[in-house]
Parts: C-alpha cells; sequence; structure tokens
C-alpha cells in the first residue's frame, strides 16, 4: 500500500503490460526493444517498475544465448495484460470517428483478439468514415440474442449453432477441434498426433454454450467415445486457468488455443473432428457500412486464414430450429 492508502497496483500503467507482453512474444530484452520502440535498458525499466508494483518476480532473466521466460506470477499476469490491451483496443474503436453514425458489432474472444483489428486496421485506410462500435461477449449465444432484438446490426457466431435462429450467414473460416496438453502431461499425449480413441477416460476442458462443441461431442459419442469433462467455460482465461492448474487437457479449436499463454502443446487428431465455422451473421438487410464491413472482414479474414479460408459465399438464412 502507499502512504495514502491506495494499492500499489494503481500505480501500473499500460506501457508496464506491453513490455511484459512482448519479452513474452519475443523472448528477448532486445526482441522486445525492438518491437516497442524503445532501448533495452527502457524495457528493463519497464519491466522492473512492474514487478515493484506487483510485489512479485515475472520474468526470468536468461543466461547468455538462452531464451527469456516469465514465471508463474508473470504467465498469470500476462493474461490480464492482454485483455487489458484488448479493451483498448474496443474502446480506441468505439471513440474513432465520432461525427459518424456507429455500426453495431457483436464478437466473442477468439474474432476479437485475431481477426477484429486487423479489420479496423484495413477499414481506416479504405473506408475511414464506416465508424464500429464493438459489443463483446466470452461466446455468441448473446451476440445472437442482441441480433433478434436489433441491438446488433452484424455478429460474429460460430457454427453450426446450438440454437439456430433465422439469420444470414457469411461463413469466413473453418477452424479444427485440437487437444491442448501441459507440457509436463503423460508422453503418450506430448505427440503431435493423436488418435480420437485415446481421449477415452482422459479429463477434459472445454467450452460449454458452443454449437461446435455439442456437435464435437456428439460426434465421439457415435464413435464410442464418451468424453468427461471436469470444466466447461466459454472463458478462454477460465479453460487457461484449469488447463495450466493440471485439471486436465482442453478440448478445443485451434484458433483459441492459439491465444493460451503458458507451457502448452498443441495436439491434431489423426481423424479430424468435426470444425467449428467463423462466420459474420445478420438478420435484416444490411446497410451501405455493414456491407463495407462484410467484405472487408471476408478479405482480411482470406489473407490472414488463408489455409483455413471456406470459400462458399452468402448464404441463404438459416432456418428457425432449435437442435440439442
Amino acid at each position: 500500500m502507499t502512504e495514502d492508502g491506495r494499492s500499489a497496483w494503481q500505480g501500473i500503467e499500460v506501457r508496464h503490460l506491453a513490455a511484459l507482453k512482448a519479452l513474452a512474444e519475443e523472448a528477448s530484452f532486445h526482441g522486445a526493444a525492438r518491437r516497442l520502440g524503445y532501448s533495452q535498458p527502457a524495457v528493463s525499466q519497464q519491466l522492473a517498475a512492474l514487478e515493484r508494483r506487483v510485489g512479485q518476480k515475472l520474468v526470468n532473466r536468461p543466461r547468455v544465448s538462452q531464451p527469456l521466460t516469465l514465471t508463474e506470477a508473470g504467465e498469470r499476469l500476462l493474461v490480464h495484460a492482454r485483455a487489458i490491451q484488448a479493451s483498448l483496443a474496443v474502446a480506441e474503436a468505439e471513440l474513432c470517428g465520432l461525427s459518424n453514425g456507429p455500426l453495431r458489432v457483436g464478437t466473442y474472444q477468439t474474432v476479437a483478439a485475431q481477426l477484429v483489428p486487423h479489420v479496423l486496421r484495413e477499414l481506416t485506410r479504405s473506408a475511414p468514415d464506416v465508424r464500429v462500435v464493438l459489443t463483446d461477449a466470452p461466446g455468441d449465444e448473446k451476440l445472437v440474442s442482441a441480433l433478434d432484438h436489433g441491438d446488433l446490426e452484424l455478429a460474429f457466431v460460430d457454427l453450426p449453432m446450438r440454437f439456430e435462429r433465422d439469420l444470414e450467414v457469411e461463413t469466413l473460416a473453418r477452424d479444427e477441434y485440437v487437444l491442448v496438453v501441459p507440457a509436463n502431461a503423460p508422453r503418450t499425449l506430448r505427440r503431435t498426433v493423436i488418435r480420437v480413441d485415446e481421449l477415452r477416460g482422459l479429463k477434459l476442458i472445454s467450452f460449454k454454450t458452443s454449437g461446435s462443441t455439442q456437435r464435437v461431442i456428439a460426434h465421439l459419442r457415435a464413435n464410442g467415445v464418451d468424453p468427461q469433462f471436469v470444466v466447461r467455460s466459454d472463458d478462454n482465461t477460465v479453460v487457461q486457468g484449469f488447463l495450466a492448474a493440471g485439471f486436465g487437457a482442453a478440448l478445443i479449436p485451434r484458433l483459441a488455443a492459439e491465444l493460451l499463454a503458458g507451457d502448452f502443446r498443441i495436439v491434431r487428431f489423426e481423424s479430424p473432428l468435426p470444425p467449428r465455422l467463423i462466420a459474420l451473421a445478420w438478420t435484416r438487410e444490411l446497410s451501405d457500412d455493414a456491407d463495407t464491413f462484410v467484405a472487408t472482414t471476408r478479405r482480411v479474414a482470406g489473407r490472414l486464414w488463408r489455409d483455413r479460408v471456406v470459400q462458399e459465399r452468402r448464404q441463404a438464412r438459416l432456418p428457425t430450429r432449435k437442435t440439442a
């Protein structure tokens, strides 16, 4: 606590968290300094200031020629640092171009982190008059409800949907399901590829409301594997926390797996599981701004996810049908 009774954590600045993130991703002070445009001593000063405020060591200083690593405390703080930076990106998008009417778009964690920032950057160059206001959620269930009520004009969704609605969709990318295991998992799981039947008896962590997860579960049961879940949550940070604590292995889409921070291994299946499809959805005729957003998103997704892109374009309205 400071002399005025405030927590020292209130002195943490965004630049401190940016330094931690750069160190984690570059694995060296030199690389972090290059990414941030700082000198190496400046990066060291940012890290030292952050460690003083949190009262814990966050980085294992490397020996010569060895990569830098984070301590357990550093890994945990990195999760929150990334979330804070993502929230700031959303705030920036909301405040950009206040003179124009807003295009209300819903997004969930995987897309918010990996796709939306690139789409917004492209829009600032190609269509600066289009202002986007983002609503984010752990999964797409609330976003679809907001579409139904007219609170959003567009929303990113996972297909197939658990509870389908009367929507038009633009399918963007195919995202395979993988198994994420801790680095200290049994050797039989620390392989590049495993068989589906090896999930038998394994404790699993997965998403809760995702329709694509429900389809994977149905597929496994049809192949004689009854998955055993210790926890199901739509929040990536919850999945990561239980995975890091050793509660089991995570059965999640690859793009979500790539967002996890920690000493984990991504394992593919010998026979691929049914993938999730990432799509944009809407319920009424698109405005010009919305149409521009859809076209830009399609173009950016095709560039970023070239190996995952779905060639089909706009699909007819999904039937109103509920599935278990």
